[in-house]
């Protein structure tokens, strides 16, 4: 070999190493948008998982409050399943805000939970009488319905949850006992 053919061959290779490098810079640049797009995605599903759980606290608390007021399960002031008027409750308000009416009133803090009225969807005479009176009590299963809406992003979420109750023979409207 003289030393003009590993010159020219030089010559020629310094092209070839410029190609190369390039590509290199390019699939690397690739792997970093990717990288950078993974792991946007992994926020916004992390995200929605926490507004999700969020919804599903503030949906609990709601019905934990409907549970806790007797009054929603007297029966002559059950509301009929078919009707549509629904309390409001307003989860972690502030401090000393009104109570809101249905409707048209909004939650001014807070998330804003739709609860639909308590409605009687199974009863079954109890095999546990009272020891000391002769009086027929029924195992009564309520249904509370609760919506909550997302104040952020006016997504909705509809939790069921239900609840026994051992109450007097009559005491399930709807349902004969």
């Amino acid at each position: 070999m003289n030393a003009n053919s590993v010159i020219r061959r030089a010559q020629r290779q310094r092209g070839v190493t410029l190609l190369v490098s390039l590509i290199m810079l390019i699939v690397l640049t690739l792997f970093t948008i990717t990288a950078i797009r993974t792991g946007n995605i992994g926020f916004k599903i992390v995200g929605n998982q926490q507004a999700q759980k969020l919804m599903e606290a503030a949906a609990q608390q709601a019905v934990e409050q409907v549970i806790s007021n007797l009054a929603n399960f007297d029966p002559t002031a059950v509301i009929a399943p078919s009707a549509t008027a629904a309390q409001r409750v307003c989860v972690n308000a502030s401090a000393g805000d009104p109570p809101v009416a249905i409707p048209p009133a909004t939650c001014t803090s807070g998330t804003q939970v739709d609860v639909s009225p308590v409605r009687c969807i199974a009863t079954k005479r109890s095999q546990y009488d009272s020891l000391t009176q002769a009086m027929a009590t029924y195992d009564n299963v309520w249904e509370i319905v609760a919506t909550v809406t997302d104040t952020f992003s006016g997504a909705k979420a509809t939790y069921h949850q239900g609840v026994k109750i051992r109450m007097l023979s009559n005491s399930c409207p709807g349902l004969s006992t």
